[in-house]
C-alpha cells in the first residue's frame, strides 16, 4: 500500500486543456502500479492487503467497500469521469473482452506492489512484472476481437498511467531494511529507476506511446511513517522527504531521456510531491483539519486489515487529508484536481 499517484490527475488535465477546450479522445486508460490505483484487484488474490471491507467505501456510491483504499473514489474514478471512460474492468473479473468493452479503462494495479519484485513478495501483491504479463494477455484478446491493426491503434492511443515506488522504499529500505544490505539510498534509487525504465520500455515495445509516470510523494509525512519515527511530536520525517525529492529530480531527468530515445513517445513526469506538501502546509485552504492522522481509528497505524469495522471513523472524512494511515481520502483527490486545473489554466494563458 502506498501513495504514489497523487497528481496523475494534474497531467491528465494538462492533456485535457492545453490547445483544446474539449477533452482528448483516449480510447482507453491503462493503469499500472499500487494501492492508489488498485480499484479492486487485490480482492481476488491471497493477500491481507485488501480494502473490500468496512469502513472502506464509506463515501463511495452505495457505501460499497469495493477494494479501493479510500473512503470513496480514487484517481481512476475521477479520470474515467473526466475523460468519458465508462468503467474500470479488473482483469480478474473480465478476462475476456467484448466489443462494447473496448472504450474503457483497465487497472492492472495491485496494492502493495512496486518496481522491485521483492516488494510484492513481502505483500503477496501482483508484481509489476506480472502486471505487464496481464497486459500482454489483454492485447491478445483485443487482437482476437478487432484484429491486430485496430488493436494496435487502441493501445497506441491509450493513456498509460504508472504509479509505484513508495512501497519499495518502505518495505525494502526504511521499515524493513532488506535492500540496505545491498544498497545505500543512492544505489537503491538508481536501482528502482532502472527497473522503471525497463518497465516503460516494455510498454513501448508492446505499442504504448502516451505515458504518465508519477514521482514519489512526501513519504516522510505519511501518518504510518510519522508513527514509526516521531510518535509523540508527530513531525514529518525530513530524511525520507529529502530522499523522495532527490529520487524525483533524477526521475524527471530520466523520463526526458527515455522519451528522446523512444521514437514517437510522450512520457511525462507527474510531480506528486509539491502539490501534496502544499496541502500539508496550508490545510485550511483546502478545508482540512487533520493532516498527520487518518480518519480511520486513531489514524496513526490503521490501514488495510487494521482499518476495519471494529475501529471507529471520524465524523467528517473531508476534514482529513488521509483516510487511513497511508492513503488519502476522496476529498484530497478532489482538491488536487481543482488545484491542478487552476494551475494549468494559468499556464495556458501565458
Amino acid at each position: 500500500m502506498a501513495i504514489t499517484c497523487f497528481s496523475f490527475i494534474l497531467l491528465v488535465q494538462l492533456c485535457s486543456i492545453i490547445n483544446s477546450k474539449s477533452l482528448p479522445k483516449f480510447p482507453s486508460i491503462l493503469i499500472f502500479g499500487d494501492s492508489t490505483v488498485d480499484t479492486g484487484n487485490n480482492n481476488y488474490i491471497p493477500t491481507i492487503f485488501r480494502g473490500n471491507h468496512r469502513p472502506y467505501g464509506e463515501n463511495f456510491p452505495g457505501r460499497i467497500p469495493t477494494g479501493r483504499f479510500s473512503d470513496g473514489k480514487l484517481v481512476p474514478d475521477f479520470l474515467a469521469s473526466m475523460l468519458g471512460i465508462k468503467e474500470y474492468i479488473p482483469p480478474f473479473l473480465q478476462p475476456y473482452l467484448s466489443n462494447h468493452d473496448l472504450l474503457t479503462g483497465v487497472s492492472f494495479a495491485s496494492a502493495g506492489s512496486g518496481y522491485d519484485d521483492l516488494t510484492a513478495q513481502a505483500s503477496k501483491a501482483i508484481p509489476m512484472s506480472q502486471q505487464i504479463k496481464y497486459f500482454e494477455q489483454y492485447i491478445e484478446e483485443l487482437q482476437v476481437i478487432v484484429g491486430e491493426e485496430k488493436a494496435q491503434k487502441l493501445v497506441s492511443g491509450a493513456l498509460i498511467l504508472i504509479s509505484a515506488g513508495t512501497n519499495d522504499f518502505i518495505f525494502n529500505f526504511y521499515d524493513i531494511p532488506t535492500r540496505r544490505h545491498q544498497f545505500n539510498i543512492t544505489g537503491y534509487q538508481d536501482f528502482l529507476r532502472s527497473l522503471l525504465q525497463n518497465f516503460v520500455e516494455d510498454l513501448y515495445n508492446l505499442g504504448c506511446r502516451k505515458m504518465l509516470v508519477a514521482g514519489l510523494p512526501p513519504v516522510g509525512c505519511l501518518p504510518i511513517q510519522i508513527t514509526a519515527k516521531s510518535p509523540f511530536l508527530r513531525k514529518c520525517i525530513e530524511e525520507e522527504n529529502f530522499d523522495a525529492q532527490s529520487y524525483n529530480a533524477e526521475l524527471a531527468r530520466l523520463l526526458k531521456e527515455i522519451q528522446a530515445a523512444l521514437l514517437g513517445s510522450q512520457i511525462l513526469y507527474s510531480d506528486t510531491y509539491h502539490p501534496f506538501m502544499h496541502m500539508i502546509k496550508h490545510p485550511k485552504r483546502y478545508g482540512f483539519v487533520k493532516t498527520r492522522r487518518g480518519c480511520c481509528g486513531t489514524g496513526t497505524y490503521e490501514a488495510g486489515p487494521f482499518c476495519n469495522k471494529h475501529h471507529p471513523v471520524c465524523k467528517n472524512a473531508s476534514k482529513y487529508l488521509f483516510w487511513d494511515s497511508i492513503h488519502p481520502g476522496e476529498s484530497a483527490y478532489r482538491h488536487l484536481s481543482n488545484m491542478a486545473m487552476k494551475k494549468l489554466l494559468r499556464h495556458k494563458t501565458h
